[in-house]
């Protein structure tokens, strides 16, 4: 966690990117819910752009290996103009912040060509799947189904999904997959929260643990955010609503949550 720490503090302002630091209020309590229940497992993201979220999240795991998707310099293929990955900056990046190269495999491609295979392949690579995987390609409703089907395919069930830009009035593609997907399939993965431009998902095995622990650690926490229940798609939720100005990205290292062996 103070790799990560350094990170935000540092030069996490310096990588051009649309993601907030005050989103690790809540990922923090979910990484202390994964290494509870033992869920280990690199991270994964479809539209790294230059590697900001995906640096953080590659500092809260120690498996290997991690996945970088991204069209890069496959322009003819930006379907939305939403942008494309920046290969070498992203390379950079990620050494500039202390990354090995050797860790992060590297897919220049189209998500909607990832296959049964290709999945069945990264499955085997990384010895069972994903903790965190984030999508943030591209913002069509198709592209978002699809997407978060191979993500739910290549996540771990204590794993964590975040689906991006879903109340993007600029992306409505997202909203609209997302909706789509929700109701003509009952997926393992449903939504746990809404929170800086984020939708996170877990499974459904996992979501009531998840969802008190993390509205606990973010109310004791970080007073000046606001958590409110609400429903989506059936589920019980939460909105957390950051202050962006004074809010902070990370609570005290020493707030830890008793393992399962202690609890019992």
């Amino acid at each position: 966690m103070e790799q990560l720490r350094a990170y935000l503090e540092g030069r996490f302002k310096e990588i051009p990117g649309w993601c907030h630091p005050q989103l690790f209020q809540t990922i923090q309590p979910l990484d202390q819910l994964q290494r509870r229940h033992g869920v280990e497992g690199p991270v994964c993201e479809i539209g790294v752009l230059k590697g900001k979220f995906f640096i953080a999240l590659m500092k809260l795991k120690q498996a290997r290996p991690h996945y970088a998707i991204d069209l890069f310099s496959l322009e003819r293929r930006d379907f939305d103009q939403g942008g494309r990955g920046h290969l070498n900056k992203f390379r950079t990046n990620i050494k500039r912040n202390g990354g090995n190269l050797d860790d992060v495999r590297i897919l220049e491609r189209d998500s909607m060509e990832i296959t049964r295979r290709d999945i069945d392949r990264i499955l085997d690579d990384t010895d069972g799947g994903f903790s965190m995987f984030s999508i943030d390609g591209a913002h069509t409703a198709e592209h978002t189904i699809h997407d978060a089907r191979t993500a739910m395919a290549l996540t771990r069930p204590g794993g964590i999904i975040f689906v991006d830009d879903y109340y993007n009035a600029n992306w409505p593609g997202v909203q609209e997959g997302v909706c789509r997907l929700y109701f003509i399939d009952s997926p393992p993965f449903v939504p746990l929260l809404e929170t800086c431009n984020k939708l996170v998902l877990c499974h459904r095995s996992y979501h009531a643990e998840y969802l008190d622990y993390v509205g606990d650690f973010v109310t004791r926490h970080f007073p000046d955010s606001r958590v409110k229940q609400v429903k989506r798609f059936g589920f019980d939720n939460l909105t957390i609503t950051v202050n962006q100005e004074t809010g902070a990205a990370l609570a005290p290292e020493d707030d830890e949550p008793a393992t399962a062996e202690a609890a019992a």
